[in-house]
Order: C-alpha cells, then sequence, then structure tokens
C-alpha cells in the first residue's frame, strides 16, 4: 500500500499534472492507495469552512477511490514512538503529519508519497521508505 498525505492529495484536486501522473501510475501498478483520516479532516474542513460544496463533492469522489485508514490505537501508538524519538533528536514536525505516519505504519504501507518534507524527517528515524514529490 502507498500512502498519500493531505499535500498529495490537494495537488491531485489543485491539477498538478505531476501528481496526477504519479498516483495514475500507481493505480496502472494496481497498487493500494491509502489516506489517513487525518488527511480527511485537513481536506475537508476548509472546504466546510468556506463553503465550497462543488468542491467537497469533487474531493469526496477522490478519496471514494482510495483506502482510507482509521486513527485508531495501533496508528496512535506508533504515532507515539514516532513522535517521541522526533522529540529527542530536537526536530520539530507538524503533529497532523505524525499521526499520517503514524497511522502508515500501523496499516502496513510500503511507502508515504508527499510534498511536505516533514515526512523526509520522519522517514529518517523511522523504517517508514518515504518519497518527496518536489513539485507535488
Amino acid at each position: 500500500m502507498i500512502v498519500i498525505d493531505t499535500s498529495l492529495a490537494i495537488g491531485f484536486l489543485q491539477g498538478n499534472e505531476e501528481t496526477i501522473s504519479r498516483i495514475k501510475a500507481i493505480q496502472e501498478e494496481n497498487d493500494i492507495i491509502g489516506m489517513s483520516v487525518v488527511s480527511l479532516f485537513e481536506l475537508l474542513h476548509p472546504l466546510r469552512h468556506r463553503k465550497l460544496r462543488d468542491q467537497e463533492r469533487i474531493a469526496r469522489s477522490f478519496i471514494h477511490q482510495l483506502s482510507l485508514l482509521a486513527l485508531d490505537q495501533d496508528a496512535v501508538e506508533a504515532s507515539a514512538e514516532i513522535m517521541g524519538s522526533l522529540m529527542r533528536t530536537g526536530q520539530a514536525v507538524n503533529a497532523l503529519d505524525v499521526l499520517i505516519a503514524g497511522t502508515a505504519r500501523a496499516c502496513g504501507a510500503d511507502l508515504i508519497l508527499s510534498n511536505d518534507e516533514d515526512f523526509e524527517r520522519i522517514g529518517k528515524i523511522t523504517d517508514l521508505k518515504v518519497e518527496i514529490m518536489k513539485n507535488g
């Protein structure tokens, strides 16, 4: 399974050609694309705040194609381990990104795909494989 973070989902929904191409390539390889419910929150709350109902329908259509990953006890435990390691090394990382990474780790993801450099730092202190798309 390949987990995309919020930044990749946004890039896809905004029509970023590199992101669309990478996601379509993953789908053609029949890999499962997962997304954390934390990313779902990050996608939906600005749309709800601004009452952008058409964009929300488009986002939900995209999300429907993905495997939605729960923030359960295993994901929270993995997230706490990641955050603890980051804090011991003095690295500041967005807590929501840590929850996304912990969810991916708990679900046995093969790769996290992102354009957020927080995931690069997370990848360095965990066994998670991370691919950063510089233009994603």
